[in-house]
């Protein structure tokens, strides 16, 4: 029998909790991202009797051989954390730790488009990615393999809260959208505000829209001639937008791939995360350590 999971999904400004039971997501909790002890009681208040085990992704640069947090432009409080020794000590449950973006692909591996190659991007605040190939993820050394949005497209180009010069997250995602319309407009406006503003006509945020979905579909270009993926999965806040932003990122894609993969938005939404999440304790590297079970009790106890 399988052991019951609760799946975290830890964003920059929100955290999702939830137990996966029957194949389904139940008694869901979503509150601000802020500490450890927040996010204890959220666990609890979800968790089923009986034993569990924790699958978190996060949304940050990790080491989940080692279950720790080395660092996340949006979550500094939670650097260089070892998250799963933390939250084991104190609920006496093993705990999983993964990237977000990786976590999502997961999901869809187990829960939504289920190929057995493809690569998931997520393009919001940030860009991320989790690549499946022969039916497997592919998490990396040490788990933190497909940072599509730390591909360096121009190595003169604007500086990354990575630290590089040039990302294609500096250009495209939501962060660098905003640095764009304050330096060319004035003000910073989101990623929702400038494509809105693109549709009604307004030269210069069509020109920041059109630089987006060039660089972006620079990336997947570059990832689908690596992979050969069998299709590109897209998720995040902005392929909401995807109506005006699609035909032009998939213009630019086939011009920058030899045989560029059909590209398609994910069905299962915000879930995607949480799904992967909740799949971590199963699809865990059978070569790598499992997490420690705290001395105060194993699971069940």
């Amino acid at each position: 029998m399988k052991m019951s999971v609760v799946a975290v999904d830890m964003g920059g400004t929100q955290t999702r909790v939830a137990h996966l039971a029957g194949g389904r997501l139940h008694r869901r909790k979503a509150f601000p991202t802020r500490d450890v002890d927040t996010l204890v009681a959220a666990i609890g208040a979800v968790a089923p009797r009986g034993p569990y085990a924790v699958g978190i992704a996060f949304a940050g640069a990790l080491d989940m051989r080692r279950g720790r947090i080395l660092n996340s432009p949006n979550l500094r409080e939670w650097q260089d954390l070892d998250l799963p020794q933390e939250l084991g000590s104190r609920l006496g449950r093993p705990v999983y730790l993964a990237n977000d973006a990786s976590c999502a692909a997961l999901g869809e591996l187990t829960r939504g488009f289920r190929a057995r190659d493809f690569a998931y991007v997520t393009w919001s605040t940030g860009i991320g990615g989790g690549f499946v190939s022969g039916g497997r993820v592919l998490w990396g050394n040490t788990g933190m393999a497909a940072e599509v949005g730390h591909i360096v497209l121009r190595p003169d180009g604007p500086l990354c809260d990575c630290g590089k010069h040039g990302c294609l997250e500096a250009i495209a995602a939501g962060a660098g959208i905003r640095r764009l319309t304050r330096e060319r407009m004035g003000s910073a406006l989101s990623a929702e505000e400038t494509v809105a503003r693109a549709r009604a006509g307004e030269k210069v945020p069509a020109d920041i829209v059109n630089t987006a979905c060039r660089a972006f579909a620079q990336g997947l270009s570059i990832v689908s001639e690596l992979l050969e993926p069998e299709v590109l999965l897209l998720g995040g806040g902005i392929t909401l937008s995807w109506d005006y932003l699609g035909p032009k990122v998939e213009r630019a894609l086939r011009a920058f791939s030899r045989n560029a993969p059909p590209v398609r938005l994910t069905e299962l939404g915000d879930d995607v995360g949480l799904y992967g999440a909740a799949a971590l304790p199963e699809h865990w590297p059978e070569e790598w350590p499992p997490p420690t079970r705290s001395s105060s009790g194993a699971p069940g106890s």
